[in-house]
């Protein structure tokens, strides 16, 4: 039985909401990740620090699924995302938010409409709703509301991210990513 945020009560005995399982990740002959395990409880806030190259955003990418890994298990909300279904798959994106290191956000698209891409993908909702949904995640990070109608090659670099974060919050994920 899930709640409103698609939790299901199995989740609720067991607060560990990202599992990562003796993770290994190479890039051709590089080993970046050597059975990486940890577990992030619900409420949790980590930190990766380490240098240039470590592997931090290896690790992103790889529990996002955009990174192949070469073994261990990955789980999201109890649901190991190899084995997941398309909707369980659906279901677990829709609970993901990910500000992206160097934003990605669509130059085509003003921060309105980027930070509409995740209702657009993921909700069927009325165009009004949309654009005030936005507006309000886009005042949550400290824009201003004529930032809204702006590209992001009209932004600095500071609102760039700030941006890029209201898109990663837009539909009110129970994890965040920041690379």
């Amino acid at each position: 039985m899930a709640n409103g945020n698609g939790a299901t009560a199995a989740e609720h005995t067991n607060d560990v909401v990202l599992s990562v399982r003796d993770v290994t990740v190479a890039i051709g002959d590089k080993l970046i990740l050597d059975k990486l395990s940890l577990d992030i409880k619900r409420g949790e806030i980590l930190g990766f620090v380490g240098a240039s190259g470590a592997g931090k955003s290896v690790l992103l990418r790889t529990i996002l699924g955009l990174m192949p890994k070469q073994s261990g298990t990955i789980s999201l909300f109890g649901v190991d995302v190899d084995k997941a279904s398309d909707a369980d798959r659906l279901r677990i994106d829709m609970r993901l938010g990910v500000l992206f290191q160097h934003g990605a956000l669509f130059s085509a698209l003003t921060v309105l409409e980027n930070v509409q891409v995740p209702m657009r993908e993921y909700l069927d909702l009325p165009k009004a709703l949309m654009d005030e949904l936005a507006m309000l995640k886009i005042e949550l990070v400290g824009l201003p509301t004529d930032a809204a109608q702006k590209f992001p090659s009209e932004l600095s670099g500071g609102m760039i991210k700030r941006a890029a974060l209201a898109r990663a919050l837009a539909l009110d994920p129970d994890i965040v990513f920041l690379d």
